[in-house]
């Protein structure tokens, strides 16, 4: 099934619509074939922090988590956009410890915890965030312990030539089917490359992780991985997180990963299919709501479960008195 038109998200105030966001999505099988698309599922873009999991194989494929004895949850955190909470904290301090990092060698900066009561602990404290808080801190620590495994200074282990960027170069290539040495680059929000490739690649990428015909090595660490984010929700985000509530409910049969500029990407684990999700404009809001629809109809997800999830597939918009004055929608010609 392959649609011309994007999924189109509208935006209520009232009865009328006030926005309206388009969104793309590929889907694809666990050969990274396309089997449905709406909009183009070959537009370029940044998949940002919705291929985490990808991130994380050198990780797990290099020998480093067995090494130094990483636990599920850090390999979780490995994949994460951590929220910032004590949780996710104190497990980075741990692994810090168990490899013998010190968080001045992570290069993803610091920022507030994406957790509002997280944050408000750390304002009343009179404390400033540290690289920890930072929700790639994971992905961070994963690179550095890889490097280190493998005998390679980490310093610089942030910019294009460094080793740890070349290994992620060709997980992408041999996962995505495209050669990411000539692709477009930019740099993420967290200070190392990131790079724009069609969506449906992107989709192609994930599925990887249900692709039971790859090289033995690589099913056996997407195998690991997929069982520490299935295993430790929580750590893949935190509290009050579309991702994580989805992997809960569920109980894994959709294991899902948001990204800055509206994208999310993941894959349906006993459907065999993964899936890559863009809102043209940018909007996080429109492409939440687009991969619960997602979710819905390729079967990762039931009516009842996206029930209990309304927050997040039924999003209401509220005022500042905190009364509902409109909704996010699917289009209903979708």
């Amino acid at each position: 099934m392959l649609k011309r038109q994007p999924l189109v998200v509208e935006v209520l105030r009232g009865p009328a619509v006030e926005s309206v966001h388009n969104v793309m999505v590929a889907v694809v099988n666990e050969l990274g074939q396309l089997l449905h698309g709406w909009g183009n599922p070959s537009f370029g873009t940044f998949p940002r922090s919705s291929i985490k999991m990808l991130q994380a194989l050198p990780l797990v494929e290099s020998g480093a988590a067995d090494k130094f004895g990483l636990d599920d949850k850090m390999i979780a955190l490995a994949c994460a956009s951590h929220r910032g909470e004590k949780e996710h904290l104190t497990v980075l301090s741990q692994w810090a410890e168990k490899v013998g990092i010190t968080e001045s060698q992570l290069m993803c900066g610091p920022h507030l915890p994406y957790n509002e009561a997280a944050a408000h602990e750390l304002i009343r404290r009179n404390q400033k965030p540290t690289p920890f808080c930072n929700n790639c801190a994971g992905k961070h620590a994963g690179l550095i312990t890889t490097c280190l495994h493998l005998g390679e200074d980490p310093h610089g282990y942030e910019s294009y030539e460094h080793g740890a960027q070349k290994r992620l170069r060709n997980i992408f290539t041999e996962t995505m089917k495209v050669d990411h040495s000539k692709v477009p680059h930019g740099v993420d929000g967290c200070g190392i490359p990131t790079y724009s490739v069609p969506l449906q690649a992107i989709a192609a990428g994930m599925s990887v992780f249900v692709n039971s015909k790859a090289p033995a090595h690589r099913v056996r660490a997407c195998q690991r991985i997929t069982k520490a984010v299935v295993g430790n929700p929580f750590y893949i985000a935190g509290s009050d997180d579309f991702a994580t509530a989805v992997i809960e409910k569920t109980h894994g049969r959709a294991i899902i990963k948001g990204g800055a500029e509206g994208v999310f990407a993941g894959f349906l684990p006993d459907k065999k299919m993964a899936f890559a999700v863009k809102a043209a404009d940018g909007a996080g809001r429109a492409a939440q709501l687009a991969t619960a629809q997602i979710l819905l109809q390729l079967g990762g997800m039931t009516v009842e479960e996206a029930k209990s999830l309304s927050k997040f597939t039924m999003p209401v918009i509220n005022n500042w008195k905190g009364e509902p004055v409109g909704k996010l929608r699917i289009a209903k010609d979708q």
